[in-house]
This record gives structure tokens, C-alpha cells and sequence, in this order.
């Protein structure tokens, strides 16, 4: 198959198949920029592909790979498999129930990496939740400093990400295939669930960060790994954080004193990392009270496909 320009990538595991085919439905609609989905599911039993596959025949839907796990092995190896499969110059994942924003965000996120020459970028995700028919939309986004990208300041970008952990949303990036294949083929068997924490090893590799400042996905607050209250879950992502910095520990010599106080030393209130730490996040707390991180947020775009969802439960 020759190259396209982006291979979208959804990753479901038990997904709700409403939700998928509303995701499904923002790829489809997509205009200025060439695309393939990749469905990777990790292990579902009884996964409904014959039902996937009649959608898409119904939608006209014909550049699209369904690669399926006989096992549950997470997140980070169930997205290697559907890098694995991809043709597009770029990869961009994304999980049921985070939609892309509107019909040019693809192609926008695409002309701004291109643009400025960037391997890895990010854009601005919408908080949203809804009960029923009612929707939310929320004053959130991750990074909460959004400062050292418009400065375009890389020491910055490098203490938000390593020291502070003030990560990008995950559903937000887009990279080169090919680097986020070679990075994520690192975290293979070390990490487990965060698939982004390729992007860290990257900025702990100096391999600069985008931001485009556009609204680039809806992210479906309240769920997924990083908003799960169960305790297992957090045990769970801590342990992948502490391998991430293993890894990067093993790999960069003059980052072992940051992952050696990241593994043994946060509770030292005297280390400089802790002191760092302490006032970036009373920095976020302020802005929190003081300023919005909704930026011309259309809420017509998420209702639009909540709508064709909604047909899509009618039998439509």
C-alpha cells in the first residue's frame, strides 16, 4: 500500500462500540490530508469485528486495518502492533471516546509539523463528560503550563516533562512513524499501559516537542488509565513511571542524578528537584484560579458527533 499522510491508530480494549464508532466517525470525516485506521485491540474476548466491519463498509470506509491480540498485554505492546501495521509518514492514536476535534484537525496538526520542521507534537485537547444528553465541557487540559512551548524555551519543555511531570495529554500527540515506532519498541517490556511514556524518553533524548496552539482533540474526561481512581490502576502507572526512568537512567548518564532522585530521593525536601518541583506547581495553582485554558472551544463540533453517534445506536 503506498504511504499516506497520517495512520490513525484507535486502541480499544472491551471498548464501548458506541463510543468507537463516534471516534470512527471524526477520522472519517477528516479533509485536507490523506489517512488509514488501524484498529488494535488488545485481547477483548468476543470483540465485535464483523460489526466493525459493516460500519465501515456502510460509511464507505476501505483504507482501514483491524489487528486483533489473542491476549491481553497492554497498552504500550498493543500500540507497537498497530505501529507495526501503519503506512502513514505519521502516527497518531487515539482511544474510543476521544474524538478529533474538527474535519481539519488532522490535516491542520499535519501542516504545523510539517511547517516547522517538528518529529513530535502535541495540541490543545477539550475536557468534556456527559451524562445522557447533557454535556460538559471543562476548564482542563494537560500540560497545565503551556508557557515553555509559545516560548519555545527546550530547558523548560525538558524541567516540565522530567522534573515536574507535567505531561501532555496522550490523545493529543502526533509523531513520525518512524520515531515513535524506534521509541516504542524501547518501552516494549518495560512499561506496561502509558504508551506516551515514548514521548518522555524522547524529550530525555533532546528530540524537540511541538505545540500546536489549535484545538486538536475532544478527550473524554473522567476515564481512561490516567483518570482511573482505582488504586491497582495507580500502582500500576507509578510502576510504568518508575521503569520509564529506569530506562532513561540506563540510557542517558547525565540525566542519573534527576532519575535517581525521581526513584529514591522525591521525599528530600532539600534537593533542588523537590524545590523545583514545589514552585512550578504553585505556579499551575495560581493560574488555575486566575486563568482559562479554553481557547474558542466549539461545542457544536462535539455535538455534531454526538449526534451521529446517537444515530449510529438507532440502526441508522
Amino acid at each position: 500500500m503506498a504511504e499516506v499522510d497520517v495512520s490513525v491508530c484507535v486502541l480499544t480494549y472491551w471498548p464501548d462500540y458506541e463510543k468507537l464508532f463516534i471516534t470512527l466517525t471524526s477520522i472519517i470525516r477528516q479533509q485536507g490530508c490523506s489517512y488509514e485506521i488501524i484498529i488494535a485491540d488488545d485481547g477483548t474476548p468476543d470483540f465485535q469485528q464483523d460489526m466493525i466491519e459493516v460500519w465501515m463498509a456502510a460509511h464507505g470506509a476501505s483504507d482501514y486495518y483491524i489487528v486483533r491480540s489473542m491476549e491481553n498485554r497492554g497498552t504500550v505492546r498493543n500500540a507497537w502492533n498497530a505501529y507495526a501495521v501503519a503506512h502513514g509518514r505519521y502516527v497518531k492514536a487515539i482511544s474510543p471516546g476521544d474524538f478529533l476535534y474538527n474535519d481539519t484537525a488532522l490535516a491542520g496538526m499535519l501542516r504545523f509539523m510539517e511547517q516547522e520542521g517538528y518529529r513530535i507534537a502535541f495540541g490543545r485537547s477539550c475536557y468534556y463528560s456527559r451524562n445522557g444528553a447533557q454535556v460538559c465541557i471543562h476548564d482542563g487540559m494537560n500540560p497545565y503550563q503551556l508557557r515553555p512551548y509559545l516560548e519555545r524555551n527546550a530547558a523548560a519543555i525538558k524541567e516540565a516533562y522530567l522534573v515536574c511531570h507535567d505531561y501532555a495529554n496522550g490523545a493529543s500527540f502526533m509523531g513520525e512513524r518512524e520515531l515513535v515506532t524506534t521509541y516504542t519498541k524501547l518501552i516494549c517490556g518495560r512499561v506496561a499501559y502509558t504508551e506516551d511514556a515514548a514521548y518522555i524518553l524522547m524529550v530525555s533524548d533532546d528530540i524537540p516537542l511541538g505545540f500546536w496552539n489549535q484545538n486538536f482533540i475532544w478527550y473524554e474526561s473522567g476515564t481512561g488509565i490516567s483518570n482511573v481512581a482505582s488504586p491497582v490502576w495507580r500502582e500500576r502507572v507509578k510502576a510504568d513511571n518508575r521503569a520509564t526512568f529506569a530506562l532513561i537512567a540506563e540510557r542517558r548518564s547525565d540525566l542519573s542524578d534527576l532519575c535517581r532522585w525521581y526513584l529514591e530521593e522525591q521525599s528530600r525536601e532539600d534537593s533542588p528537584y523537590t524545590q523545583m518541583r514545589w514552585a512550578y506547581y504553585e505556579e499551575v495553582a495560581q493560574m488555575i484560579q486566575t486563568e482559562t485554558f479554553l481557547q474558542d472551544v466549539d461545542e457544536g463540533e462535539l455535538k455534531k458527533l454526538l449526534e451521529a453517534g446517537n444515530a449510529v445506536g438507532n440502526g441508522e
